[in-house]
């Protein structure tokens, strides 16, 4: 968690929390949930809780846990389906002051101005964030004060709010009066329990609140109440923020604010199921909102070379994908019977992970990790990176067996020739780094085959995320597959992920370094490649003219995306910067210029200084 800003948002059931380095979600009612989501803090952590009562309490169970259990300078409740608008624009609201919203993505949080930076600017200007309040007169004509709302439930009982006035009658008579006005002259109300709040109010705030509901709990006996009348503890929680914020304004001392809230209709993580009984050929990809065009093209080559027995269950993995281009994807499988096509997010398995990025990587590429458990119905799956083309029906290699291997995958030939000499420091970091027993048994992680099954039986995919964050890995998740699979992966035919000749310089330069063995095996798969992985920053939708590039276009005019892909590669074009246009294709042997092609090539993150000192190294050779 962070030191400066926490926002927690309560979950009472698995659902969808965006990534995003402010926002924790957290389940309510742990304790008697019979099942910790993963993923995600817990309200019955630690001995200082009271999960077992989020019956009563609701929501305000993740409250007492996160005054009780975490130090931050401002702290921030929304729900798994509530949450602020951090932007300047007003939107228009039912009579509730919500704003409604379809479902919870990346694009809303866009649109609704979640930047870090604006947020945290925002947030430390005030002391106390609320939401807009709600007229009351917007929900019922005949509400004229929150007491008049308060007790026209049916389970929302007048004796409860009575006492609770007594108590803060008799033990908190300063805030008194706050309290007479907002539950009988004040016609408007805040609702929800959610806030933002600086640390040192956050802690008086809680102390008052939950003295004043636990000396509810020993005056009124609330056994026999309805499911929802037992809720009366979160009930009067909601009406006592709306007392306290009150009187805090009537301090005129601190700086208050309110901000819209959103309502988002559906968050919820729905179980994907395998979509045929017979001969189903899952095949899964992963893309971001700007590489759909790209993958597309991939699907465009999968179902060119589909068979007619085989049913081919195609889930593609994408947490910001549009629904106009989610139609496009779909539109291309319609009148297929045998095919289904499924757009699907596991961002929320993420959860609390801030998994590093860098250079032409994106957080998507972690998605292979968490797929035994996204797709647990599922025991083997067929992965494929969406930078690539099929020329042959993958169905094919889905039917490979698997028995007890982890997965299936093939020779990283790029690798081995960078181990092998190209590339200075990829063998100290292989050998010391990964630790990799035998470092040329590395695998390509475009294509895996993955045994879902022995992956759950093997590993928690809390320990696969922890690993993904403890330390920096130079290929991420490829390094960590690796790292986890050892000795336990069946290896492929090349030609089932056949790299193409990046820069001009792969094959002369680094796969020659490669064991002669790997050479042959991929200059033997070249001549009839099945899948071709366009693996690296450049593609051919920057230049046209690269290796394989009559393949990949082949496809790309059968996809809807076409044009636009032409038009990214001309926009593209326009601004390069000539000093940095292929500057892989120059010839020179230097160190100096081999070193730099290959820090370009690959992107491993270097710093200037890294890259300073890797140069002079093999200068003083």
């Amino acid at each position: 968690m962070n030191k400066d800003i926490n926002i927690f948002i309560s979950c009472h059931k698995q659902c969808y929390i965006p990534r995003h380095e402010l926002l924790f979600p957290i389940q309510a009612g742990a304790a008697d949930a019979g099942i910790h989501f993963p993923n995600m803090l817990h309200d019955d952590a630690g001995e200082n809780n009271i999960s077992q009562k989020n019956p009563m309490y609701c929501e305000l169970t993740v409250q007492y846990w996160v005054w009780k259990n975490v130090q931050a300078e401002f702290y921030g409740f929304f729900h798994y389906r509530r949450y602020m608008s951090f932007s300047d624009k007003q939107f228009p609201h039912n009579d509730f002051q919500d704003i409604q919203e379809k479902r919870l993505s990346g694009n809303m949080l866009r649109k609704f101005n979640y930047d870090g930076e604006h947020m945290r600017k925002l947030i430390s200007s005030y002391d106390v964030i609320a939401t807009s309040p709600v007229q009351l007169r917007d929900l019922n004509r005949k509400f004229r004060n929150n007491y008049q709302q308060y007790t026209a439930k049916a389970y929302e009982y007048k004796e409860d709010i009575d006492l609770v006035m007594e108590i803060i009658k008799e033990k908190y008579p300063s805030h008194y009066p706050y309290a007479y006005k907002y539950m009988y002259e004040t016609d408007y109300g805040y609702f929800c329990n959610m806030f933002i709040m600086k640390q040192e109010l956050f802690g008086e705030y809680c102390a008052w609140l939950f003295d004043i509901l636990e000396e509810h709990e020993k005056r009124r006996d609330c056994r026999n109440y309805s499911i929802d009348g037992y809720r009366v503890s979160g009930y009067l929680g909601e009406r006592l923020f709306g007392i306290y914020f009150l009187y805090l304004k009537g301090q005129e001392k601190y700086r208050t604010c309110e901000l819209q809230r959103i309502f988002f209709e559906d968050t919820e993580v729905k179980k994907i199921l395998p979509a045929n009984v017979q001969n189903n050929i899952p095949i899964v990809m992963a893309v971001n909102e700007k590489y759909v065009p790209f993958g597309s093209v991939l699907l465009s080559s999968v179902l060119e070379h589909m068979r007619s027995d085989n049913f081919y269950d195609i889930i593609i993995l994408s947490h910001d994908m549009k629904e106009l281009e989610k139609q496009k994807l779909k539109n291309m499988t319609a009148g297929l019977d045998n095919v289904s096509l499924r757009v699907a997010d596991p961002e929320y398995l993420l959860g609390k992970y801030r998994l590093p990025v860098k250079a032409h990587f994106s957080v998507e590429t972690y998605y292979r990790l968490v797929l035994p458990w996204f797709l647990s119905a599922y025991d083997k799956v067929l992965y494929l990176d969406a930078d690539m083309v099929a020329e042959a029906d993958v169905a094919e290699l889905y039917h490979t067996k698997l028995e007890e291997y982890l997965l299936g995958a093939v020779y990283d030939i790029d690798t081995a020739g960078l181990y092998n000499g190209f590339m200075p420091g990829k063998k100290k970091y292989m050998d010391k780094e990964i630790g990799l027993r035998h470092p040329f048994d590395y695998f390509q992680a475009g294509v895996l085959l993955m045994n879902l099954f022995k992956f759950r039986e093997t590993f928690s995919m809390e320990k696969i995320l922890e690993m993904a964050v403890e330390r920096d890995w130079q290929l991420l998740d490829q390094d960590i597959l690796n790292k986890l699979c050892e000795g336990k992966v069946k290896y492929l035919d090349m030609s089932w992920n056949v790299v193409f000749d990046y820069g001009n310089i792969r094959i002369d330069k680094i796969f020659r370094l490669a064991p002669q063995w790997q050479y042959r095996m991929y200059m033997e798969a070249r001549k009839h490649p099945k899948l071709i992985h366009f693996a690296g920053p450049e593609k051919p939708w920057h230049y046209p003219d690269c290796d394989f590039s009559d393949v990949f276009w082949k496809y790309a005019r059968k996809s809807p995306f076409y044009e636009y892909i032409l038009y990214k590669m001309l926009s593209d074009e326009k601004k390069k910067k000539p000093t940095q246009d292929r500057m892989f294709e120059k010839k020179s042997n230097s160190p100096v210029y081999k070193t730099i092609r290959c820090l370009k090539l690959y992107g491993l993150g270097q710093t200037i200084r890294e890259c300073k000192r890797e140069i002079g190294k093999i200068i003083r050779l």
